[in-house]
């Protein structure tokens, strides 16, 4: 699956690697440059296949706290939506394919976080939107992108974490199984509805 994910973004993929122990983490990254390699040989492009060495500063603002980092995003043009979807792992280089040819479609830089969950078998993608909040045209813009992307996701059968009243609850009237779910288990963990209904309002 990773090779898969390697062919779809050579030009734009970054790893972000975690591990419990130094000899996972070598086994992890050593894995990954492996495979790159291999793939390299084949590429159309082998030159853009490259390795990234990040700037000793960029290292150190990884050590940070996360406030330090958040707070300084969180100033550029007042700007940045995370809008996160799970999918199955092996259908995350389709989803990124997807959701970044979007972002281009609707302006936006085309960023994407993707994680694994679930020992690999699904998937956290992450587009990062980043916009001018100041402008009325951009927040349009980004709602635009958001119910195109959403109906299209749905379709495949992706779903949204922390959905958002204004687009996903709208097209979750075309996910209804899913939508019987989720009132279902709010009930069943609420029963006595004393707890907040939620950004969704839920029964």
């Amino acid at each position: 699956m990773v090779d898969e994910l390697i062919i779809h973004f050579v030009n734009h993929i970054n790893w972000e690697c975690w591990a419990q122990t130094q000899e996972e983490l070598d086994y992890v990254t050593t894995r990954i440059d492996k495979m790159a390699e291999d793939f390299k040989k084949r590429a159309k492009n082998p030159d853009a296949i490259i390795k990234q060495v990040l700037h000793p500063k960029q290292i150190a603002s990884r050590m940070k706290k996360p406030n330090k980092i958040a707070i300084s995003y969180s100033f550029w043009e007042a700007g940045f939506l995370f809008i996160t979807w799970y999918t199955p792992w092996p259908e995350c280089a389709h989803f990124a394919e997807m959701y970044t040819k979007k972002m281009e479609e609707y302006g936006f830089p085309p960023v994407i976080w993707i994680a694994s969950i679930e020992r690999c078998r699904q998937a956290i993608c992450m587009p990062i939107i980043c916009f001018d909040s100041t402008k009325q045209s951009d927040i349009e813009k980004v709602q635009e992108l958001n119910r195109d992307t959403t109906e299209y996701a749905l379709k495949q059968g992706w779903l949204n974490y922390r959905p958002d009243p204004y687009i996903h609850i709208q097209a979750y009237y075309q996910a209804g199984m899913y939508w019987k779910y989720l009132r279902m288990f709010k009930k069943m963990v609420d029963p006595n509805f004393i707890m907040h209904p939620g950004r969704l309002a839920l029964p």
